[in-house]
Parts: structure tokens; sequence; C-alpha cells
């Protein structure tokens, strides 16, 4: 194992020392810090930490759950490579969702949204493609702000959790954005623009679906599937 620094102390932070130690160990892994075939070994961990045996097994329950980790029995936790199968499940569930979401908004977009959707665009198309933090930002903002008009407050909160799941995260952190991927998506944002200020629902349905195909697509290929 990587040496890990130990956990920063910060009395303001009120939260559950568990919850901290799994975000520790979240993010790390989502960074690649910790990279695949990693062992973690439950007493290194916390010690490295600086933090008792406790909080680091409870993280580890959960980043098991979550599918980052694996246990087997004799072997401990183990850091999950990100798979073509994790792939098509998470977008699986991603496309659909998105492309009701897009065609309930359609025709309820304001003047002042289409704008806020064009400059995250524009944005984005000048952001470094190789910034996978600022492209995943400016990606998830251009999303949700798509769907603001969306009144099924239970679909928006489904979506907010995929965006905002660790495999997700990992998943966008495995595979590098390039010039042409960023490209491809800068042209497929100004349509779905374009067909969110005609208040088009069918063309943003679809434009939604076939932008999710093509990124999976993409994501299996740099998987090797």
């Amino acid at each position: 194992m990587k040496p890990i620094d130990p956990l920063p102390k910060t009395p303001r932070d009120n939260r559950p020392l568990s919850v901290r130690v799994y975000e520790r160990l979240r993010d790390l892994i989502i960074q690649e810090k910790l990279p695949p075939e990693t062992q973690l070994v439950q007493g290194q961990v916390a010690d490295a930490l600086e933090v008792s045996r406790t909080p680091v097994r409870d993280a580890l329950n959960r980043l098991t759950h979550e599918r980052l980790v694996t246990w087997t029995p004799g072997h401990g936790h183990v850091v999950n490579e990100v798979r073509a199968q994790d792939i098509r499940y998470v977008y699986q569930v991603r496309e659909p969702l998105e492309a009701l979401a897009a065609r309930q908004s359609a025709g309820r977009h304001s003047a002042v949204q289409i704008s806020r959707l064009n400059a995250l665009v524009e944005e984005m198309a000048l952001i470094d493609p190789a910034d996978c933090d600022a492209q995943f930002s400016l990606n998830r903002r251009f999303h949700m702000s798509l769907f603001e008009p969306c009144e099924n407050f239970v679909l928006l909160q489904m979506i907010e959790s995929l965006w905002d799941h660790p495999l997700t995260l990992r998943i966008t952190r495995s595979y590098e954005h390039n010039a042409d991927a960023v490209a491809d998506a800068v042209a497929t944002h100004r349509d779905i623009v374009h067909a969110a200020r005609e208040g088009d629902p069918d063309r943003l349905a679809e434009l939604m679906t076939a932008h999710w195909q093509r990124l999976t697509e993409s994501l299996l290929r740099g998987a090797g599937s």
C-alpha cells in the first residue's frame, strides 16, 4: 500500500470519524492514489491515518457496498478495477433517466436558463480537456441545469445521486478526457441547447440518448471491451 498521510485534525468538523475516513479513502481511490489491486489492511490503514480500527472498518464496509473495493476471506480488502460491466450498469441507468428528464423539461426553459446553458457549453470548450475535475464539474452543471424545469423531484434526485455516486466519479477519472472527446461533447451540448430553445421534447430526448450511448461506447473502448 502506498503511504497515506494522517487524517487532518479539524476541530470544527463534527461529522463522525468513520465518514471522514471513508471520504479520504474514497478520494484516494477515485484519484488512483490507491490504484487497483492495492490491498487495504485494516490495521495498516488505521495506523497511517492515525485513527482507531473501528472507523476504518466502517469505511471499508461502505466502500465495499459501493463496489470500490472487494473483501475476500483471507485476503482482506482490495481496490477494484473499473470493469466494462460497471460502466454498462451505470450508463444503462443514466441514459433513460436523463432522456426522461430532458423530455419533461422541454418547452419550459426561460431565456435566462438557455443563456446559462450556452455559457456552460462555451466554458467547457475553453477548459483544458485533460482537466478531469473541471470537465466533470461543468458537465454535471450543464446536465442538471438542463433539467431545472423538470418538476419530477424524485427523478431529479435519482439523477443527482448517480452523478455523485463514487463509481461514476471513478469511471470519469479512469479515462482522461482528450480533445476529441471534449469537442464531441461540446458539439452535442450545443445541439441540446438548440433543441431546448426550440422546445422539442422528442429531439431533446433523442439527443440525450445518443449522447450517453456514444459516451458509453467510448468508455468501453477505453476499458478494452
